[in-house]
């Protein structure tokens, strides 16, 4: 893989993925055979991205603790979406939903390592395409086919802008690098840049670019959602976060643009989450809050540290979170039945309240010294007014999240609770367990992310 350069986690999973067909093709039927084989390749993906750093195809692509976080983080999401509960299958393939995976974790790992605009919107693509048939998987109640539909023209429009933006900036630069020379100058220039950071918004659900997502959140398979809610935002923000390197330093306009945008994400996710009823539209809500949030870390210094723990605290208590919506969903029930979860299910629910108390920045978990980390960094940074404004947001963020918590802890009739004795717990223990660990091991000890 050593010869591979940057590009080795890309090709492992691209690669992996056409194997998981071929396996499929000479022996029909073997599900756990083919869940295992996505597994292997997921690992092998996740060794690549730790072991291997460089540049392939003339920089174009570069494995650095950038796109090396990034890669992670949408394996990671990618483990969870074929560990957890499978959704309703098209004619038994399984096989098609482990390949889409895959290949849509390779666009994500490529998005994140892009050097070359090209190269990124290939990359923004083929996560979009395969993200697209997957949230239509689960055809049982129509609901996939709609958010898949809307996915599809909303990231549709997306990808176009990003296209766009892309072209201006070659017709002003006369480059598709992402290098700070050319200078990122000039009209055609800049309105490329603005429509790039358009497109990157719809991404990474920015506001006014968020309207898809609690409707596509809530129709897609639970494990697609949570493949989504972490991979893609983990790939648009490293894209975002390189353009932020070259084209932005000096330019106060530009970086002021960017906090307006992450102080209003961060404002609409919270406040429209606190009239959610379910936890699947609330955890959408939050990926918007705390896109912005991410956004943010881009103003500190120095943001990289600080961008990588927030990342990865958010990401470990989203997909634990989901988990538990798996499981609920798996037993028929809805999210009513969190009610008294914590009496018939403790362990699941010591998962889901943990992720919770993350995403609420409550210590010691990884989301609060991630938003600890934060504050100081803007304050140092010089955006003390910032910094306030997000002290304002977490405090807002409180509500919907500790509103939860007491559901799930609360008495409440047996019959109105899920009965999780019939779901395969194996695969949701392990990603529910995992889960918990790495949140509260980012709030204690987050050194390794933290160094990159």
């Amino acid at each position: 893989m050593q010869a591979l350069g940057g590009a080795a986690p890309v090709v492992v999973l691209g690669a992996g993925a056409v194997l998981v067909l071929l396996v499929d093709l000479l022996l029909e039927g073997r599900e756990r055979l083919l869940r295992a084989l996505t597994l292997v390749v997921l690992g092998l993906a996740a060794a690549a991205a730790l072991g291997i750093s460089g540049a392939a195809f003339s920089h174009a692509v570069v494995l650095d603790p950038l796109a090396r976080v990034a890669a992670l983080v949408a394996v990671a999401g990618a483990a969870v979406a074929v560990s957890l509960p499978p959704p309703v299958r098209w004619g038994g393939r399984w096989s098609a939903y482990l390949a889409l995976t895959l290949w849509a974790a390779a666009g994500m790992a490529l998005a994140a390592a892009a050097q070359n605009l090209i190269v990124l919107f290939l990359g923004i693509e083929v996560l979009s395409l395969g993200l697209y048939v997957l949230t239509a998987f689960s055809l049982s109640d129509g609901r996939g086919a709609e958010a898949a539909v809307k996915y599809f023209v909303l990231g549709g429009l997306g990808s176009g802008l990003l296209l766009m933006g892309s072209a201006l900036s070659y017709a002003g630069r006369g480059s598709l690098v992402l290098a700070s020379e050319p200078a990122w100058t000039g009209l055609l220039t800049s309105t490329g840049l603005a429509l790039i950071v358009a497109g990157l918004g719809f991404k990474l659900a920015l506001t006014p670019f968020q309207l898809w997502t609690a409707d596509v959140y809530e129709g897609a398979p639970t494990p697609i959602t949570a493949f989504m809610a972490v991979g893609t935002k983990a790939a648009a923000f490293a894209a975002l976060a390189r353009l932020v390197m070259v084209a932005f330093p000096g330019r106060l306009g530009w970086i002021n643009l960017l906090a307006v945008l992450g102080l209003i994400s961060m404002f609409v996710g919270y406040l429209l989450a606190l009239r959610q009823p379910g936890l699947k539209r609330l955890l959408a809500f939050s990926g918007i809050a705390n896109a912005g949030t991410l956004v943010l870390a881009l103003l500190a210094g120095p943001w990289h540290a600080v961008a990588f723990l927030y990342l990865a605290a958010y990401s470990a208590a989203s997909l634990g979170a989901f988990a538990v919506v798996a499981a609920v969903e798996s037993a028929g029930g809805d999210m009513d039945s969190l009610r008294g979860l914590g009496r018939r299910h403790p362990w699941l629910s010591a998962a889901l309240v943990v992720s919770l108390l993350s995403l609420a920045s409550v210590p010691p978990t990884g989301g609060f010294l991630a938003k600890l980390l934060l504050l100081e960094g803007l304050a140092q940074a010089g955006y003390p007014l910032v910094a306030v404004l997000v002290i304002v947001g977490a405090v807002l963020a409180l509500y919907p999240y500790f509103k939860l918590v007491v559901a799930v802890l609360s008495p409440a009739p047996e019959e109105s609770c899920a009965d999780l004795t019939q779901v395969p717990m194996a695969g949701l223990g392990i990603v529910a367990g995992l889960a918990v660990v790495a949140t509260l091991a980012l709030g204690i000890l987050p050194g390794p992310v933290l160094h990159g």
